[in-house]
């Protein structure tokens, strides 16, 4: 075993239109891109054979890049049968949402909104008597999107067992 925790590179997520997504997760998260996107056909050449290793079956894929403020990446993939719109499912095993970090989750979470995503919970302090705070909210597909006002680590690092 290491003695240090590994290092979180990026997160993939599937959307029904690349360019659209891509323009939303820079106006309204600050997301750069960095890559794409780059259309890869099944089996084509290096890229679409290490695709369709790891993605199965398809025709074609777009993927591109995002960068965020803290060097982690989002990968994005538009298929040609993707769906308009996700609901995930806290309950069902798999990953459901991504956090991201902004002091003013008001001015955020409402800009969610009104760029097409939607304000899904309240403001919640995550505990009583400290100022860290978080909200749910979806993007314009129906991906969650967490914000918090602080760090994880500053959250979390000296809360023992809540």
């Amino acid at each position: 075993m290491e003695d240090y925790p590994r290092g979180l590179a990026h997160v993939g997520m599937t959307v029904p239109d690349i360019e659209a997504a891509m323009d939303w997760y820079a106006d309204v998260l600050g997301f750069e891109p960095i890559m794409g996107p780059v259309e890869v056909e099944h089996g084509e050449e290096h890229i679409g054979k290490l695709c369709a290793d790891v993605l199965g079956e398809f025709d074609t894929v777009s993927i591109a890049h995002m960068t965020t403020g803290n060097q982690v990446a989002v990968e994005l993939f538009e298929f040609e049968e993707t769906g308009p719109e996700n609901d995930p499912d806290p309950t069902e095993a798999g990953y459901f949402h991504a956090c991201v970090i902004d002091p003013n989750i008001e001015e955020l979470a409402a800009e969610i909104a009104d760029s097409g995503g939607e304000h899904h919970t309240d403001i919640w302090n995550l505990f009583p008597d400290q100022p860290y705070r978080m909200t749910y909210c979806k993007d314009p597909w129906g991906n969650i999107v967490e914000i918090y006002t602080h760090s994880h680590e500053r959250i979390y690092s000296n809360q023992g067992d809540y």
